[in-house]
């Protein structure tokens, strides 16, 4: 009898074990299910204003830094453009959506119409005192437009939009891809040198050896920059239309100007005295490229000018 009783104890025991193990999962499980959303997160831009944002922002605009979210995996909501001019190196993951015109800079009525969770934004297209225009309108991080150190501003969005790791591997695929080109160009470039071309009706621009991809081109694929790109420490050196002779540079690569075509800046150049007596063009060294990318700094863009320079340079 003693025996019986026993063993339906503990049949019992067992039993109610079972089930305040299953009420417990049961209760863990709702709690996961009801857990309180991500907080907002609040943190100071590059010109210490407080911006506060949702952690699972997903309608984020940050034209012209359209490069850095592509890279870290995100879409943003509109796209870059300038007279009509888009950065055409980004149309792959871009093509289908609208664009914001940064001609004038951003305006109210545009960041309203799109209706971001968060704006991300130069300092080149909206001034300081102008940043209350915009934060009225969407929360915007106002990041310093002086900064052209591209791997920074990547870094910075990625801490801002929990993409660190994505970065972080995307900084080590671009490393490798920079040292393979190195070397490559290394062995047909020799000791020609290089100039890019900002060309104008009434003067040229060349890009400098420290500036957006002068710097890429001359200190990261160590091409030889011609001398006349490294005579002014703006590194967007003014060439008046008189001093075209002096451009005796081996490689030119011409940039299209945001708004124009190829066809009028070839226009522009033939109509250029002198123009077809300089060394690159006789020999059939120039080679015309989009503004989108070289006058630029970013992930994709500047491994665009890489695909650029080793079809130009390599391809022949």
């Amino acid at each position: 009898m003693y025996r019986h009783g026993k063993k339906a104890f503990l049949s019992l025991t067992l039993v109610l074990s079972m089930l305040l193990a299953a009420c417990v999962n049961s209760s863990e499980q709702q709690e996961d299910n009801t857990a309180t959303p991500k907080a907002d997160i609040t943190i100071k831009d590059d010109f210490g204003h407080n911006v506060t944002y949702s952690a699972k922002s997903s309608r984020i605009l940050a034209p012209y830094m359209e490069d850095a979210l592509v890279t870290l995996g995100i879409t943003p909501i509109a796209k870059y453009s300038a007279g009509g001019t888009v950065q055409q190196h980004l149309e792959p993951w871009l093509k289908e959506l609208p664009i914001i015109d940064l001609t004038s800079g951003i305006s109210p009525e545009a960041v309203v119409e799109l209706d971001p969770d968060l704006v991300l934004i130069s300092s080149h297209f909206l001034p300081v005192d102008k940043y209350d225009t915009i934060a009225k309108a969407a929360p915007t991080y106002l990041i310093d437009g002086g900064n052209t150190d591209w791997r920074a501003v990547l870094n910075k969005l990625a801490t801002l939009l929990d993409k660190t790791d994505v970065a972080e591997a995307k900084m080590i695929d671009y490393d490798k891809e920079i040292a393979t080109a190195r070397d490559q160009l290394k062995n047909v470039s020799g000791d020609q040198t290089v100039a890019i071309v900002w060309p104008s009706e009434k003067e040229f621009y060349l890009v400098g050896s420290q500036f957006l991809s002068g710097k890429l081109i001359y200190g990261e694929l160590g091409l030889i920059p011609h001398p006349l790109a490294t005579t002014t420490s703006d590194n967007f050196v003014a060439l008046s239309l008189e001093k075209v002779a002096e451009l005796d540079a081996d490689e030119l690569f011409i940039i299209t100007p945001e708004g124009q075509t190829e066809k009028q800046v070839r226009e522009l150049l033939q109509g250029i005295p002198l123009w077809a007596e300089l060394p690159a063009v006789k020999n059939k060294k120039v080679y015309h490229v989009e503004s989108g990318h070289w006058i630029n700094s970013a992930y994709l863009s500047n491994l665009s000018v890489v695909d650029d320079v080793k079809k130009a340079l390599l391809d022949q």
